[in-house]
Order: C-alpha cells, then sequence, then structure tokens
C-alpha cells in the first residue's frame, strides 16, 4: 500500500479516473465541475502552492483511488472536493433490507380471527394486512437512491487512507481546517466520521430552472444596494447575528470572506451580492456566485426583517438573465427553514436531498524557513529566525489563480 501525490507519471491514467457518484461537494460539483487534468496540471506547477492536490491509492503497484481538495480562498483551509476510482469499478447495489414478517405461513385469515404471535403480541387480520401495506410503501419510496450503494471494500479502505494521508499533509503545511460536503445518508459518511470530521450543520439545495425572467417588484420600501467591497464589515455582523454560536465557531470567518472577489481570467467564477441597509446596518442580503449559465445562492436575514426577503429575491432574480439552461440554485441551512416556503413559492424545488457539512481542525505545526544558531545574550536563550517572503512573481501569479470562496 502507498499514497502519494499525483507525479507526471499519472497522466497516463487521467483518462481511466472518475469521481464516484457518493453525493459528495454539492452543488459545487454540479455547479462548476473541476477538471482533473486542469487540476493536475495546475498541482506540476511551482507557484501552486497547496491550491489544488491530488492524492493517489496505490495498491500492488496498481493506482485504485484518489482524492481530490482545493484551498479555500483568502483563507488557511482546505475543501474536500472528490473521490474517486481508477478503472472500471462500479459499486455494489445495495441489498433490499429483508423484512421479517409476523407469519410465514400462509394461512386463510378472516376479519374475526385472532392469531398470536412469537413473542406474544396479539395481531388482527386487518393490522397485519395494514404492517404489510406500511412496509411495502418504505420499500417502493426509498430515500436518495442514488447514494444508497456501496463501493468494494477495498475501495473505501483507499478512500480512508487517503483522507487519514490528507489530514496530516494539510497540519504539516499549516493548513487550519478541512472541510466537505456529502449526502447525509451516504455510506461514505463514516468515513469521514472515523478520520475525526464533525457534522456542524445541514443544509438543503432548491434548485429552479430560469427559463422566464422574473419582473422586478415594485417597492417604495425596497432600494437594495449592489455589494462593494467596504460592505464587508456590515455582512459580518448580520452573519454573527443569524448564525448559531456552534457553527461560527467552527467556521471562523470573518469580514474579509465577504469581500467580492474580482477576476480577470475569461470565463471563471463571478460573486456579486445585494443588501438591504437599515442605518447603515445589514438587515438582509443575498451573495450570488455564477459560472456560466449557473447560479448559487445564499440568503441571510434578520429575524424581525423576513418580510423583506420574497420582494428582495425577486428583485435579484429580475438581474439575472433567463434562458433555456439557466439554472438558479440556492443552500438553505437547517437553521433557515424559513426560506424554504418562500423559495417554494417562487418555484424551486429541492433536490439531492439533505447534506452534512463537515469540518475537521488540523494540528499546525510551527516552522522556520530557515534557523540561525541559539546564542546566549544576556543570560537569555535566544532563537534567530529569518522569515523569506514570497517572490513579487509568485505573489502576483497566486493573486490572479484566486478562485471563488465556497460558502
Amino acid at each position: 500500500m502507498q499514497i502519494r501525490t499525483l507525479h507526471l507519471t499519472d497522466f497516463l491514467n487521467l483518462g481511466r479516473m472518475h469521481q464516484a457518484d457518493i453525493g459528495l461537494n454539492l452543488p459545487f460539483a454540479v455547479m462548476m465541475p473541476e477538471l482533473l487534468l486542469s487540476a493536475a496540471l495546475a498541482q506540476q506547477l511551482p507557484v501552486n502552492t497547496h491550491n489544488s492536490s491530488i492524492y493517489i491509492y496505490e495498491e500492488d503497484h496498481k493506482v485504485q483511488a484518489f482524492a481530490h481538495s482545493r484551498t479555500r480562498q483568502r483563507r488557511l483551509e482546505w475543501e474536500i472536493l472528490s473521490l474517486g476510482v481508477v478503472g472500471d469499478v462500479q459499486p455494489e447495489p445495495a441489498e433490499a433490507p429483508v423484512l421479517e414478517r409476523p407469519l410465514e405461513a400462509a394461512v386463510s385469515l378472516s376479519s374475526e380471527t385472532k392469531i398470536h404471535h412469537a413473542e406474544g403480541a396479539t395481531l388482527t387480520a386487518e393490522s397485519v394486512e395494514t404492517q404489510e401495506e406500511a412496509e411495502t410503501e418504505a420499500l417502493s419510496e426509498p430515500d436518495n437512491l442514488d447514494y444508497i450503494s456501496s463501493w468494494p471494500e477495498g475501495i473505501e479502505q483507499g478512500w480512508l487512507r487517503l483522507l487519514e494521508y490528507m489530514v496530516m499533509d494539510a497540519g504539516e503545511k499549516g493548513i487550519l481546517r478541512i472541510y466537505a460536503r456529502i449526502a447525509h445518508d451516504a455510506p461514505q459518511l463514516e468515513l469521514f466520521t472515523q478520520t475525526g470530521f464533525h457534522t456542524y450543520t445541514h443544509e438543503n439545495i432548491f434548485c429552479l430552472p430560469y427559463t422566464q425572467a422574473v419582473e422586478r417588484p415594485v417597492s417604495s420600501n425596497l432600494k437594495p444596494k449592489e455589494q462593494r467591497n467596504r460592505d464587508a464589515w456590515n455582512i459580518q455582523q448580520l452573519y454573527v447575528a443569524t448564525t448559531p454560536t456552534f457553527v461560527q465557531n467552527s467556521e471562523q470567518y470573518n469580514s474579509r470572506i465577504w469581500e467580492i472577489h474580482k477576476s480577470y481570467i475569461p470565463g471563471a467564477t463571478k460573486e456579486s451580492g445585494w443588501l438591504l441597509l437599515e442605518a447603515e446596518k445589514a438587515v438582509a442580503y443575498v451573495r450570488i456566485l455564477n459560472y456560466r449559465n449557473r447560479y448559487l445562492l445564499r440568503i441571510m436575514s434578520l429575524d424581525d426583517r423576513r418580510d423583506l426577503l420574497p420582494d428582495l429575491l425577486r428583485f435579484v432574480l429580475s438581474t439575472i438573465k433567463a434562458g433555456p439552461d439557466t439554472q438558479i440554485y440556492c443552500l438553505v441551512r437547517e437553521y433557515q427553514m424559513e426560506q424554504e416556503a418562500m423559495l417554494e413559492e417562487l418555484g424551486f424545488a429541492p433536490i439531492y436531498g439533505q447534506q452534512a457539512i463537515l469540518v475537521k481542525h488540523t494540528v499546525q505545526f510551527v516552522r522556520a524557513t530557515e534557523r540561525q544558531k541559539a546564542r546566549v545574550r544576556e543570560g537569555k536563550l535566544v532563537q534567530a529566525h529569518r522569515v523569506a517572503r514570497p517572490n513579487i512573481l509568485v505573489r502576483f501569479i497566486k493573486f490572479l489563480r484566486r478562485g471563488p470562496v465556497m460558502f
């Protein structure tokens, strides 16, 4: 068994590497999929500096699985984008649960006949029939069929080893936290739990096929303001006022995270935002992440100003160009459930089921780039360090390659 980062010699295997369908990192995987080829090329550049990492799992000198992560914008944090396999490996279909019937023998029953169960419970024929109908309905409507399949044990053990190695490597590189999103009922969630990840909140994903534009509401009280970077402090205060403390401690957001990222690369993702201010205080906010004809929204508002949300969301939708292929996604966390009714009234529908948001806090090793010999000065032992600043060209290239914030 060997775990390593991707090498140039692995480029021949890129065509055989594909992501496993386990509900990981939705809806980003659907909205703006990360191509393995571009990620592999970026990893080989000398200025990559933790931006993208692909880890390979080998067994008997044969590549079997991989894991892909990327650095979050402006943060010492990683986001796990995908787990995958190499070759024609397919998931194993989940076996249907075996139902224990109270009666195994075929017995003719009338509505007045009583039957004694092996455990001593007394059931009527009508109650047996009702139980059978409930069990049949439970089987005919399983929750999230896409993610109940399990992969071969060797592949899942490989993913577990990859996650453990990724956590160790992140700590050595000074990464403070690693995040992941996965379907809450996916069997692979246990792999993250074993590695030390914990769920700090859940979210539902809503989608709107935006084929017809929404008219801009006419309201004298509604005066949305397009976000500027100077508004980041007000948005941070709104986030603090509307987010549970446990979630805040897990995310460790500061005002910089809300700044709008300006990309100068054609075809890259774009960010924008609209907010409502009252007495120089943000009371509602909608953030938009755009990639081609797909949009992702996140909504925040004070509890006593929820009545402004429907008109604000209609205003935001009116700024988006409608089309036959335009899709608008919206993330609703479990402490924002009041937004679901508003979204459904506007035509949004839940997709993919509920998603768990996980975090793993790593250990950061304190290291210096260069050390000098310790010397005694005035009776005290002093360790001298010299910190080397990165080359100005490297810093400029890193600035151009900055990606969007994954909220």
